[in-house]
């Protein structure tokens, strides 16, 4: 374990600096020039030929990428150009909000995909089945963006039923911040109506990525617990009079799962890109609509700075999903 943990954190370092160096790249790329976004549509020649000396744009790309690589070494990212905030410092208090978003739906999303999955498995061929095989052909054909304009429409504008979107209503003061995730937050406050505040507004957000998400899974979770019903020690454990809910929870479901756990770590990373149009249409503060800001303005180094904290993310997820492995199948060995 010790050893694989070692060679996976080693290829961290070297996926943080090709996905940097890819970003630096493929803006620079770009037909725009990120002087002339921080200096204003009015300033004059002069003046963004000012700005591009003082942001370091005047430099080779190679220059800036060696400085910004030196700044992440000290985990300075730079500073914005719009705000002319620390990249950091705006990261760190938008991350908390994106990582409730996120986790909280991948929780759901998994929980509710292995139990359709499974009912769809142990009903073949029944309405049941028929019933969640088609929900899961929709998920898979409506994109999680379309779903949360219609959810808002549907549940915010026509019945009122939840908020249109942000964290909490204008005016009211989030619980303090210890986890940063206000549903845990207000609970280690004991504040039980905060939470509940926070839970509706957490609600439509994270419905559309749930409802958006989970079709796939939800198919291959069908299909792989059927075919290892299917296989030689299910029956054997069946003729050995074995119960029917042993057979399925402790043999074939175990069996069946790895594979999924397998889409569930792609899907982490799909569920993280998706967050950024969610987030925008609901308000949410997060990664994704700060996110979607720097690209408008062409604001470079808040662009590869949450460029790179997603890469982390993604890949420390993959690594959660390869050690839980050992712990759902002790037969695993992680090399």
């Amino acid at each position: 374990m010790a050893k694989f943990l070692t060679k996976r954190i080693a290829s961290l370092i070297f996926v943080i600096i090709g996905i940097t160096f890819i970003v630096f790249i493929a803006t620079h790329c770009l037909p725009a020039d990120p002087a002339r976004a921080a200096a204003g549509p009015a300033a004059s020649a002069e003046q963004v030929e000012q700005k591009r000396t003082e942001l370091g744009l005047d430099k080779p790309v190679y220059e800036q990428y060696l400085d910004y690589m030196k700044g992440l070494l000290k985990l300075d990212m730079g500073k914005s150009y719009k705000s002319k905030q620390p990249v950091m410092t705006e990261i760190s208090g938008r991350f908390a909000a994106t990582m409730e978003l996120t986790f909280l739906s991948l929780i759901i999303f998994f929980v509710l995909a292995l139990l359709l999955g499974s009912m769809a498995a142990l009903k073949r061929n029944s309405w049941l089945d028929q019933v969640i095989r088609f929900f899961s052909v929709g998920s898979m054909a409506v994109p999680p963006y379309w779903l949360a304009l219609v959810l808002q429409y549907i549940l915010y504008y026509k019945c009122q039923l939840f908020p249109a979107g942000y964290r909490l209503p204008a005016g009211t003061a989030p619980p303090d911040a210890v986890t940063g995730f206000y549903l845990a937050d207000s609970l280690l406050m004991g504040d039980v109506s905060l939470f509940l505040l926070s839970a509706r507004h957490l609600f439509l957000p994270v419905l559309s990525l749930v409802l958006g998400y989970c079709g796939i899974t939800t198919r291959m979770m069908r299909t792989q617990l059927l075919q290892e019903l299917r296989q030689d020690y299910v029956r054997t454990a069946r003729s050995k009079g074995i119960p029917e809910h042993v057979v399925v929870g402790r043999h074939a479901m175990k069996n069946a799962i790895s594979p999924v756990l397998t889409m569930l770590g792609m899907q982490a990373g799909g569920m993280i890109g998706g967050t950024v149009l969610i987030e925008k249409i609901f308000s949410w503060p997060g990664l994704g609509s700060y996110a979607l800001e720097a690209i408008l303005s062409m604001d470079l180094l808040v662009i590869a700075g949450i460029t790179t904290v997603m890469a982390v993310i993604f890949i420390l997820i993959n690594l959660a999903v390869d050690i839980s492995y050992v712990l759902i199948d002790s037969r695993v060995r992680l090399s």
